[in-house]
């Protein structure tokens, strides 16, 4: 993977790259907002999704909100839908700098139909 120059795509503009033994597809589709599509082909199993985030900047932190999610299905049939929490990074301009989530990352079986709320806060 070429890492001279960052992805910072215009729209259309794809990125593809080999990391182990995933082959990834990138593509920006919309500029306001932005958002990205993305697809990852491994030999165990397949992954895509597309992500918006919208930004909110506070006194002293920024709240994010990152819009779409992505699926993973896996071989054997397994298939697993995962939707991004809420990150709110604290400290942005002074103190130390730390990220808690307002929200859960939510993991749904769609073969069993069932649903995890995970919480994943630092603090």
């Amino acid at each position: 993977m070429n890492m001279a120059k960052p992805f910072n795509p215009i729209l259309g503009e794809t990125f593809q790259a080999k990391v182990g033994n995933s082959l990834c597809y990138s593509e920006q589709t919309s500029h306001h907002p932005p958002v990205n599509n993305y697809y990852i082909d491994n030999p165990k199993f397949k992954m895509w999704g597309h992500i918006a985030v919208e930004a909110n900047m506070g006194a002293n932190e920024m709240i994010m909100t990152i819009k779409g999610g992505f699926t993973i299905l896996f071989n054997d049939g397994t298939k697993y839908k995962y939707k991004f929490p809420k990150p709110m990074i604290n400290g942005v301009m002074i103190g130390g700098r730390y990220i808690n989530y307002k929200e859960c990352l939510t993991v749904e079986d769609e073969v069993i139909i069932k649903k995890k709320l995970i919480k994943i806060n630092i603090k």
